[in-house]
């Protein structure tokens, strides 16, 4: 799999061009927005940009051949196209007189799901773009990838891409409907959840902004504090909207075929409340300690977090007592449920770990030769299946470590390193440095635009896509 052929740079670009024209009818929305809105300018530039994204490898694609797309080229193509993408969409952001990194930056942070900015005031930018930053969050959330397994790809070149993605749900045969299902979630829950915001007292635009940035898990809000601006009620709202989003696809799927149960027995799941009950009670025994009431903001935190959503508050994170930062950063860590829109390790790896210390230690009171099998539940895992799950998060962690010792020697205080290159990783876009975050040095900048990027491709296809480009052969 290390190795790449003249051949299989072709499939790739066959992928990546698929994926590029997929992106431009995207921008074809984000126009039709600017039209409604009578921001012609921005119509200009998304309609200009999306015509030539299209005709441009429309074009390419004629003199790109069909070929048989295996995992490797579905590995490289996928990081490819989330660097390509995620460049092209600063235009919108550098029209707007942001320079090039922090364009970049907000671009990376809006496609992987992040939602760490570089815009101080987000209330002061043209609402299209509010609406073009939710978007991209909203989008990235299901990934380019589905979206393309919509209109382009075939049964076995979408097959690949859909791994290649992290996605194992297996209630279709057929690739594209699963793509459609997805999609078909997707917007039932964004619809439901505008309505929700609507009726609870929130603006038409900022409805629709928090509701894409929200089951996004992305964190994007439009205005510099978040959906608790508009109070108890939004903010509920949102939490139920994190949890979705938390929330594997396929769990979803079950639940609108009527079998709720399977949402309760989902090991994964039932994780993830347990997880949220105990950090909510140590934050608020934290807070109690401190002489501090913002219960409510502890546990809407909380779950931000979890779901690495990002998601904001009145209340800074960055006043929260010391053990409550340390939970929030271990809740960053963890993540929530595999095959959805949160980043970081997933609850599915950190289960797999627990099961197998617990194994290591029980075995020791079974006769020797005894087999313990470790089960998640109605699914065995392997050895193979433990020994990836651990490597991934040694792997994890120790690119934690370098990005936050980084930022350490560049004159950051540990914590603070900690929590934000943790947020940058995990794609959850809480941060507690209050000085020296926007005017911090370009390289950091670009280095935290890095970590999101090893997060949302869950590192391992970067890798290959390294490995594979310095062995290339004819």
């Amino acid at each position: 799999m290390a190795e790449l052929y003249g051949k299989d740079v072709l499939v790739v670009a066959q992928i990546v061009t698929n994926m590029l024209r997929m992106f431009g009818f995207i921008l074809l929305i984000p126009a039709f927005v600017a039209a409604i809105m009578k921001d012609y300018a921005y119509l200009e530039l998304f309609f200009l940009m999306a015509i030539i994204i299209i005709v441009v490898f429309s074009i390419i694609k004629r003199f790109l051949r069909q070929t048989e797309c295996k995992m490797k080229h579905a590995v490289i193509a996928l990081a490819i196209g989330w660097i390509i993408i995620p460049l092209i969409s600063t235009i919108p952001f550098m029209i707007n007189h942001m320079g090039f990194v922090d364009s970049f930056f907000e671009s990376f942070s809006g496609w992987t799901g992040t939602g760490l900015t570089m815009i101080k005031e987000p209330s002061l930018i043209p609402n299209i773009l509010n609406f073009y930053r939710g978007f991209i969050q909203w989008v990235g959330g299901f990934g380019i990838v589905v979206l393309a397994l919509l209109f382009f790809e075939k049964p076995k070149t979408a097959q690949a891409l859909f791994l290649a993605e992290g996605r194992f749900e297996d209630f279709y045969v057929d690739f594209s409907k699963i793509a459609r299902v997805i999609v078909l979630i997707y917007a039932t829950y964004t619809f439901f959840g505008v309505l929700a915001f609507l009726l609870a007292g929130v603006p038409l635009l900022d409805a629709i902004v928090h509701t894409m940035s929200t089951i996004a898990t992305g964190g994007y809000s439009s205005n510099s504090i978040g959906i608790g601006i508009y109070g108890k009620i939004p903010m509920l709202i949102a939490m139920v909207l994190m949890y979705i989003g938390g929330t594997s696809f396929l769990t979803h799927y079950r639940v609108f075929k009527g079998n709720i149960k399977k949402l309760f027995n989902n090991p994964e799941v039932r994780f993830m409340f347990a997880t949220t009950l105990v950090a909510g009670a140590i934050i608020a025994i934290d807070l109690f300690k401190a002489h501090k009431n913002n219960y409510y903001d502890g546990v809407f935190y909380a779950v931000s977090a979890l779901t690495g959503t990002g998601a904001g508050t009145p209340v800074p994170i960055s006043s929260f007592p010391s053990l409550s930062i340390f939970v929030f950063m271990l809740l960053m860590l963890c993540g929530a449920t595999y095959g959805s829109t949160s980043g970081a390790i997933k609850i599915w790896r950190i289960m797999i770990i627990l099961k197998s210390i617990k194994r290591e230690i029980v075995k020791y009171f079974y006769p020797t030769g005894t087999i313990l099998q470790i089960k998640m539940g109605t699914h065995v895992i392997t050895d193979e299946d433990s020994l990836r799950a651990g490597a991934y998060v040694f792997l994890y962690l120790a690119l934690l470590a370098v990005g936050s010792a980084i930022f350490v020697f560049a004159g950051y205080n540990m914590v603070s390193s900690f929590f934000l290159v943790s947020s940058a990783q995990g794609n959850v876009g809480l941060n507690i440095i209050t000085e020296n975050y926007f005017n911090m040095a370009p390289f950091l900048k670009l280095l935290l635009t890095f970590h999101m990027f090893l997060g949302r491709l869950e590192i391992i296809p970067f890798v290959v896509m390294l490995r594979s480009m310095v062995m290339i052969r004819r």
